[in-house]
């Protein structure tokens, strides 16, 4: 019989410095159009070490050909427009999706499995450049990831032969970044606009040294790649109305279409206006497209970002005149509205100093050596004034399926959102029938009671001694660093711990594939 619970009771970029530098800690910024990876220099300083073309970046974009051959970064992204049948990009995006695969000829590759590809390409080429293997890493992810997409990251960083740290959040990243080479002391709101996801964090920095997250919020479905959807639509749109023909729908026009739309868009960073040149069905059109024009179509977008910057401001506790320095980060946040809404927004001029691309990747190298130090005793190779610290906070409220003193199945949340971790939350809840032997735990994320406005985390079950209905059972949930769920359960009429819940995550690999792939990943030849 399957249970159903009844809550109680509540309880800088160079790379000249790098070789022959041992115990190093490693970084990666995985993004969803862009990635890096950076260690700590012999200065004490956080560095990006480039990839084999010479750039700070590598696109997150990868060729799989039907020859074995791999394509990773910004040869991958050539081929977009030629070959897009064969391009996968945006994978960030699908992470922790269940249901998305990439068909290749004679596999079939996960979001993990491809973000793991991504992750052996930036691995390979940094070993390269410092002359030793690397192992061990910390990877970023968005703020706002939920706990089956922070698996799923942890997961490819293990398919790709690594062994992952740390999960850490990417504001949290670029504020740790900042802070250190900075000295700084003061709070900090750390708007970050990526390709892919934004989040907003507010952070107490103390002497460049001591981190303390008061707040986050974000949409892991909005960057730099809905922005491009904006000027894509508009462009058909146009295209039609000039031509009485719609766009050809095919692969190669979809791609060579995001390709031009992406540029005008990065254009338009710099100046007023920008070409769009399509070429379909016979039809060849110019469109000129304005700054003006595309704030116009973005700027429901941005009202959406301006949002959830209030709403991590009230999360917090605190005012708009209490923020002492507002941090831009990533790439999207070159747009000029950006800047000047969070001006007009903040009262204050957002901080341009650190590079948007590369200040994610510096952080993370930051939290590898502070979690060196804090998990191996290893010295601290940061430069920096005190030891370095950091208090994170949950993203999301945690919450199980419960019965609810009306009988009516609800849902009741365990850790609220923005709770430092780790953590550990008690809460004990009651049988509803005699000689039950099954415990369903269905864990939940979001606030309220409403299960309609909560999302289903993953659940389990659990054998549990049979006793008499309304039998007590203790369930603790406890948050790691990471970010993500546990669940243990106490039979509290035998005082029995029956032990954690493998908890049953949408869209998670089994560890017996993470093996195979990584075996499989292991023998494709990379370009």
């Amino acid at each position: 019989m399957t249970i159903r619970l009844v809550q109680f009771s509540a309880a800088l970029s160079t790379t000249t410095s790098l070789k022959g530098f041992s115990m190093r800690p490693i970084g990666i910024d995985l993004g969803t159009t862009y990635s890096a990876i950076a260690t700590i220099g012999v200065g004490g300083q956080p560095e990006i070490i480039r990839n084999n073309m010479g750039q700070a970046t590598t696109p997150s974009v990868v060729m799989l050909e039907s020859t074995g051959e791999v394509l990773v970064g910004q040869e991958a992204k050539q081929q977009r427009v030629m070959a897009p049948g064969d391009i996968i990009e945006f994978v960030k995006r699908q992470m922790g999706n269940p249901t998305w695969a990439f068909h290749g000829d004679t596999e079939q590759y996960s979001a993990v499995a491809v973000s793991a590809i991504i992750l052996r390409q930036l691995v390979k080429d940094a070993s390269e450049v410092l002359g030793e293997d690397i192992s061990s890493v910390v990877i970023t992810v968005p703020a706002y990831f939920k706990d089956g997409q922070r698996n799923a990251t942890k997961q490819a960083g293990e398919m790709a032969g690594l062994e992952v740290l740390q999960v850490i959040n990417e504001p949290v990243a670029a504020a740790m970044s900042y802070g250190v080479t900075r000295g700084f002391t003061g709070t900090m709101l750390v708007y970050d606009l990526g390709g892919g996801t934004f989040d907003v964090t507010v952070v107490r920095v103390a002497n460049g040294s001591t981190f303390d997250i008061l707040a986050h919020e974000g949409d892991s479905q909005l960057g730099g790649f809905d922005f491009d959807n904006l000027i894509i639509n508009w462009a058909t749109s146009e295209f039609e109305a000039q031509t009485g023909t719609p766009v050809e729908d095919t692969l190669e026009m979809q791609a060579q279409l995001r390709d031009r739309c992406e540029q005008a868009k990065h254009k338009l960073s710099q100046v007023d206006k920008a070409p769009i040149f399509i070429s379909s069905g016979g039809q060849n059109v110019k469109l000129v497209l304005t700054r003006e024009k595309f704030e116009q179509l973005a700027s429901s977008l941005l009202a959406t970002t301006e949002d959830i910057t209030l709403d991590v401001l009230d999360a917090a506790g605190i005012t708009k005149a209490q923020v002492d320095k507002v941090l831009l980060v990533g790439g999207s946040t070159r747009m000029p509205m950006v800047k000047r809404m969070l001006t007009e927004l903040m009262g204050q001029e957002p901080d341009q100093t650190v590079h948007p691309d590369e200040a994610v990747a510096l952080g993370a190298a930051v939290a590898a050596d502070v979690n060196g130090v804090q998990r191996q005793g290893a010295q601290q190779q940061t430069a920096s004034a005190a030891p370095i610290v950091l208090h994170d906070v949950t993203s999301h409220s945690l919450g199980v399926k419960s019965l609810n003193e009306q009988g009516f199945l609800a849902n009741t949340v365990i850790i609220e959102a923005n709770t430092h971790i780790p953590c550990q939350v008690r809460r004990t809840f009651f049988t509803t029938a005699d000689n039950q032997t099954d415990l369903h735990v269905q864990v939940t994320v979001g606030d309220g009671t409403d299960l309609r406005y909560v999302e289903d985390l993953g659940d389990s079950h659990l054998k549990i001694p049979p006793h008499p209905q309304q039998s007590p059972v203790e369930v603790i949930y406890s948050c790691d660093i990471d970010g993500m769920m546990h669940v243990e359960v106490i039979d509290l009429v035998d005082n029995n711990r029956l032990g954690e819940f493998e908890v049953e995550r949408p869209g998670a690999v089994d560890q017996g594939e993470v093996d195979r792939m990584r075996d499989a990943l292991a023998s494709l030849d990379f370009q």
